[in-house]
Order: C-alpha cells, then structure tokens, then sequence
C-alpha cells in the first residue's frame, strides 16, 4: 500500500508540475512572426493605421523605421510592431521606438485595464497611460519565449540591434475603444549612458536617486519633441 501511495503522490507532484510548465509558459501559444501583409502603413516619418486607433503617428527625422511584423500573442491577441530607431555614428542602437497594435481577439472577454499607471501623458489630445522606469540590462537573465519583448528584441536582432546596456524606459498605452479591449501601447527606450548616471544609481536608495525626477522629465519631454498623434487624414 505504501509503495501505491508514493508511486501516486509521485503521479500527482508530476502532474502538477506539467500543470504550472503548461500554462505558466502563455508564450508557448504565440504564433511565428509574420512580415508582410501588415494593416499599417509607413510612408517616410509617418505610421499610419486605419483603425484602432484611426491615425497617423509622426517621428522625428532623427529615426527611422526599421521594421515590422505580426503575430498572435499568448494565443488571444492579434499583434502587430513597428520599430523607429535612432542610431550612433557608428549604427548602435541609441534610442528606439516600439509601437504595438494589440486587439484580444473577439472570442476572448478579457479587457486591458492600466488605471494603476501613475502618469498621464497627452500627445495632440490622445491622452496615455504612462509608466516609466530605469532598467539595467542583465545578460544572464534566462528570458521567457513568445512575449511581446522576445518577439521585439528578435526582430531588432535581425536588424544587428541590441538595447542599451542600461536606458530609461516609457510605456505609453491608449485604450482605443469603450471596450477596453484594444489598445495602441508606445514604449521608448532611451540609452542612459549618455547622461553619465546609471541605473543603479537612480534607484530608490541610490546615490543619484534625487536626480530621477529631473531624468524621466527629461524622458517624457523628448518624447513630446520627436513624436506625435493626429487623427488619419485630418489635414495639418
């Protein structure tokens, strides 16, 4: 009887253990990249999208547009990138924009919520769920396949991009509809390095930590300067 049990507990534990790998791995359901047949559009500077929302976003000449695809993310949300990039004189990446169209997918009921998001940004009355941060890149960090950063970072990879060792980061996100059920998300990644602090330093309890507030103003007003909205053919 003993011999049964354990054999069965060992069952279980087994189990459960699949269970947690099978559904804790959501990236297991995203499907491969695709590169054509995309529904925007990049003429120049602009990215224009016919719906979700209806218009045209406007980058600064400093970037340029390095690339898009698409994909079904986790296996519930149609997905669609576009990367802007701003490089070095010698074609590192310096600052880049990521610019994600997401919808659930209509037999899906989730809903996208961000009121948790401690600032508001509002570009050409388009106002954004805005979140920022400092982030150290970790190079021996084991990082999770199929999310929308692997499937970002992928691509940029092809292109011989890497993110900046360390950069500050905004997360832009407009929900589209009453729906709450797609979403326009911008993030811009901004290498640190040239200000000579550093991620550790900006933390809460670092050395430098006073001097963030003055960093991520700076961060949100360049966003302000290098990009903007406007409904799709609304004349300027």
């Amino acid at each position: 009887m003993k011999k049964i049990l354990v054999v069965a507990g060992v069952v279980i534990i087994s189990g459960v253990a699949w269970a947690h790998w099978y559904f804790g791995d959501r990236g297991r359901f995203t499907t491969e990249a695709e590169y054509t047949g995309l529904r925007r559009t990049v003429i120049g500077q602009d990215l224009a999208s016919p719906e979700d929302p209806a218009a045209t976003l406007r980058f600064d000449p400093a970037f340029r547009h390095t690339g898009g695809q698409k994909f079904i993310l986790y296996g519930v949300a149609d997905t669609e990138q576009h990367f802007f990039v701003e490089t070095t004189d010698d074609d590192q990446l310096k600052s880049v924009y990521w610019v994600q169209y997401e919808a659930y997918l209509p037999d899906k009921s989730y809903t996208y919520d961000y009121t948790d998001s401690p600032l508001r940004l509002t570009l050409n009355g388009y106002t954004f769920y805005t979140d920022t941060a400092v982030v150290e890149t970790d190079p021996n960090r084991k990082r999770a396949r199929g999310t929308d950063g692997a499937m970002a970072r992928a691509l940029l990879a092809s292109r011989g991009y890497t993110l900046p060792d360390e950069y500050v980061y905004a997360r832009l996100v407009y929900l589209t509809d009453e729906s709450r059920q797609k979403e326009l998300m911008i993030i811009f990644i901004d290498d640190l390095a040239p200000t000579g602090l550093t991620a550790a330093g900006l933390q809460d309890g670092g050395p430098d930590a006073d001097r963030w507030p003055e960093v991520e103003q700076t961060h949100l007003d360049r966003i302000r300067q290098t990009l903007s909205v406007r409904p799709l053919d609304v004349p300027e």
